[in-house]
């Protein structure tokens, strides 16, 4: 009776825990189905441009082309031909006021003989707008002009991406800062601008990119009904649960966006990337190393599958910031398997 009496209550104990493990909320970490495609998906990467003082800064990998210059002719024509080999449709090229013959652009356009075509990031910060100044009069017609420029330049070239016919511009950044919530109306100011390539012969497909992942839609709703397209390009965390079970946390945040966009007509435009560490280039940081395995590439190409819209665009970030550990231009760590894996995920052909 003694036994009975000291392994009753144990008893009891494991019984009462399995009954109340029944109850708990749902696994976060929930394997991510893969999605079998039957057409292409649209892809395309963030291109950072290096040059010596670029490779000066602390990065992470060692790329196989070694401290190269993004202007010269052979890194260049070498990622281009990677590119065509990851199956990629286009590198996105930021621009933020240089002039109109941007070296980066030309190196890109000159010799060019791949299928990877081009798309421009127009980033307003060059336009000094703040909340006492703001996007309008002379700011935004500077705007207006500096893109139809750029339009006439490049825009019916076979060498820009386009699609159904419309050429591909993103406009950055919609998550305007603390200081400077007023300093653009894009409900006014992307019209605008669309209205006016519209004169000059362009009926652009708009992309609006936060800088800023884990937000909710209805925060920007207003510059997000503005676009034809939404992208969020950062989705580091310092969140220890997201970092944790980021495949799935991410499915969830993305389905959350699917379903608020596709009910303002507007497409969400997921963004991925193959894995991230900060850590080298900046010690200090408080956000979590994530992935670097094929693993986790091949799930967030999942979760980016099951969440894109019926265009069909997933953007990756990036093809070459060392910096943030994210790129999948080849390194001699893991040579050429993410360009395998995103032609696999990706095309059928």
């Amino acid at each position: 009776m003694k036994y009975l009496y000291i392994i009753g209550p144990i008893a009891l104990l494991f019984l009462g825990c399995k009954k109340e493990d029944q109850h708990l909320p749902p696994d976060f970490n929930y394997p991510i189905p893969a999605v079998q495609i039957t057409e292409n998906v649209n892809v395309g990467a963030y291109y950072s441009s290096y040059a010596t003082a670029d490779w000066a800064k602390k990065y992470t990998y060692t790329p196989i082309q070694g401290e190269y210059n993004s202007l010269l002719s052979v890194p260049m024509d070498q990622n281009r031909q990677w590119a065509d080999l990851a199956g990629l449709d286009f590198f996105i090229f930021n621009w933020n006021g240089t002039a109109l013959s941007n070296p980066l652009l030309t190196s890109f356009i000159t010799g060019r003989q791949s299928k990877v075509k081009m798309v421009i990031n127009y980033n307003i910060a060059h336009l000094g707008a703040s909340n006492l100044a703001p996007l309008t009069g002379a700011k935004l017609t500077t705007m207006i002009s500096e893109l139809n420029a750029l339009a006439i330049s490049h825009f019916n070239k076979d060498y820009y991406y386009k699609i159904n016919g419309r050429p591909v511009i993103l406009i950055t950044p919609l998550n305007l800062a603390a200081s400077a919530t007023t300093s653009a109306d894009y409900k006014a100011v992307i019209p605008e601008v669309r209205a006016a390539l519209k004169v000059s012969g362009f009926d652009v497909y708009i992309i609006g990119e936060i800088t800023s992942g884990w937000l909710p839609p209805q925060r920007y709703a207003s510059a997000i009904r503005a676009v034809d397209a939404i992208n969020l390009s950062n989705w580091s965390t310092s969140n220890y649960d997201q970092s944790v079970f980021f495949n799935a946390y991410s499915d969830q945040n993305w389905k959350n966006w699917t379903d608020s966009t596709s009910n303002w007509k507007i497409d969400f435009v997921p963004c991925i990337f193959p894995g991230f560490n900060d850590k080298v280039a900046t010690p200090a940081s408080k956000l979590y190393n994530l992935g670097r395995t094929a693993d986790f590439y091949n799930d967030y190409c999942n979760v980016a599958k099951r969440n894109m819209s019926a265009k069909r665009l997933v953007i990756i970030n990036s093809w070459n910031n060392f910096q943030m550990g994210t790129s999948m231009e080849p390194t001699k760590e893991y040579g050429t398997s993410y360009l395998e894996i995103t032609r696999k995920q990706f095309k059928i052909n």
